[in-house]
């Protein structure tokens, strides 16, 4: 009896079996790979390959032991015992394994794109994290409000790129009366040398009402990128109820 393959119509997965089990009306069977039915006519069988031994010579392959597809091995299937389910052979054809390293590399393909995809947006992210960065000072000057912002992450930025220690006022006695004296430190928190402006002190009280203020004027003007300039000055007769103290500079306009 004569040997031949069977290829699933549709999914090519190609079967060998004994030609003779199929007759001239043909039989139905099942693929094992794709659950496909259909009925493979005796006569069509016999005009694929009539010899399994020249097939196997054909794909490079050995003539390996045949499931046949009327084997009383094959499991028949569920919603119709009469159709048994075929086995596909141990050797694989040329246009099979093509089509499965196609399947393989289109899929590479799609899942670098996808990367690339989710990657993009995250590289732009970063990048404008380091921009925003490294420019803060620059941001904060125009947009006042991002000195908050920034401050939450721990940079010290201030607009106008200067900043005071919170100055310290304490009471002493000179020459009996009461004097209120401060001390601050001015820092030029940016890398270019800047001019110190006139810095306003006011005093409050419990209810922030502001009781008092007056101006320092700093000594040099000028300060340095990244420098220091220690404030000192002293107010005498200060007013009753003084509880807080506040500063800000006063830049035209």
């Amino acid at each position: 009896m004569s040997r031949a393959v069977i290829t699933c119509p549709d999914c090519g997965t190609r079967y060998r079996a004994e030609t003779g089990g199929f007759g001239k009306r043909g039989r139905d069977v099942r693929c094992a790979r794709c659950r496909k039915v259909w009925t493979a006519q005796g006569g069509e069988v016999d005009t694929l390959v009539q010899d399994a031994d020249a097939l196997a010579l054909q794909d490079n392959q050995e003539d390996a032991p045949l499931d046949a597809a009327l084997s009383p091995a094959v499991e028949a299937v569920p919603d119709r015992p009469d159709v048994p389910l075929m086995r596909p052979t141990a050797d694989v054809g040329a246009d099979v394994m093509m089509r499965d390293r196609a399947d393989r590399l289109r899929l590479e393909r799609r899942r670098k794109t996808i990367r690339i995809i989710w990657a993009v947006p995250f590289v732009l992210i970063a990048l404008a994290a380091l921009i925003a960065w490294f420019n803060r000072q620059a941001i904060v000057n125009r947009i006042p409000q991002m000195a908050a912002v920034y401050r939450l992450t721990g940079a010290e930025v201030r607009a106008g790129g200067l900043d005071m220690v919170m100055p310290e006022a304490r009471t002493v006695l000179v020459d009996g009366a009461p004097v209120i004296r401060v001390d601050g430190t001015v820092r030029n928190l940016t890398r270019r040398a800047l001019e110190v402006p006139l810095i306003e002190l006011s005093l409050h009280d419990v209810d922030g009402q502001e009781l008092l203020q007056w101006y320092v004027e700093a000594q040099p003007a000028r300060l340095e990128g990244r420098g220091r300039l220690p404030i000192m000055t002293e107010l005498t007769a200060p007013p009753d109820g003084a509880v807080s103290l506040r500063y800000r500079f006063v830049r035209d306009g």
